[in-house]
């Protein structure tokens, strides 16, 4: 049967960039799966909070922050890096689907774990126990996030000849993602929502067994990032988006950072 196997992902089955439209108004999939994501996210983090015996009302406006600030603070960052434009497209600027700049992103993060630890500081909540009920919530967050991004083709794969390549046809993807059409790639996307969601089953485990195995404040978040930085690392190979507008390097020394702090979390 080849391509034509069932195993072989048509785009015309799922991967749909636009959910749906009114008049000028588009609804990507991608924000339709981002805002699940997030509240999944933030219930999780209630849950676990619960469990370790933090406050699931206080974890719940620390989610909602960091959210805000992670959606914000990377598009103010490109604004600002590309001034003259946005006085003279204000509104095409404002109206970009997707951030492509790596560095506007990575600043983005940066900004967000600054704003999350001050308010953790300022409220006065105990940092390793609200960073392990943050990690499961991290973790299905970006498994529902990563079938977003397969929808919408962005953080598209590199080539593959696999029965399970994926090939996208919507222009839209193209528009949006610069993701190439017509051509079988690897869905990097759904190898990283396998990946996080066997990592947030882990981490619930490991939440609910805390007390029998004596896990240590600070040691289930340890295990996300050393375990997803790992994952990270390793399909940032995967990447065709990273091929396509710049170097590796930010990615993966992304993915090593969390690898290195997760490792440091284990130790301390």
């Amino acid at each position: 049967m080849g391509r034509s196997s069932t195993l072989f992902l048509e785009a015309r089955d799922f991967l749909h960039p636009r959910l749906f439209q009114l008049g000028p108004l588009v609804i990507p999939t991608s924000g339709l799966l981002a805002a699940v994501a997030i509240l999944a996210a933030l219930y999780t983090a209630r849950v676990a909070g619960r469990r370790l015996g933090l406050d699931p009302e206080r974890l719940w406006d620390l989610g909602i922050l960091g959210v805000l600030v992670a959606l914000v603070s990377p598009r103010v960052l490109l604004i600002l890096a590309n001034w003259n434009d946005f006085r003279a497209h204000p509104l095409w600027m404002i109206g970009v689907v997707n951030v492509r700049s790596q560095a506007a992103t990575l600043g983005g993060l940066t900004v967000a774990i600054a704003v999350v630890l001050l308010y953790i500081q300022l409220t006065r909540l105990p940092l390793r126990p609200t960073l392990d009920a943050i990690a499961p919530a991290l973790a299905l967050g970006l498994a529902i996030d990563s079938l977003g991004d397969l929808a919408a083709g962005s953080h598209f794969g590199t080539l593959s000849s696999l029965p399970w390549a994926v090939t996208y046809t919507s222009r839209l993807a193209s528009l949006w993602s610069g993701t190439p059409l017509g051509t079988p790639l690897h869905p990097v996307q759904i190898y990283t929502s396998i990946a996080e969601l066997c990592l947030f089953a882990l981490l619930m485990a490991m939440i609910a067994t805390r007390a029998r195995r004596k896990l240590r404040d600070g040691e289930i978040m340890g295990a996300w990032l050393f375990l997803s930085g790992l994952a990270s690392f390793t399909l940032s190979f995967l990447r065709g988006d990273l091929a396509a507008t710049g170097p590796y390097l930010g990615a993966q020394v992304l993915a090593a950072s969390m690898v290195l702090v997760g490792g440091l979390l284990w130790l301390l």
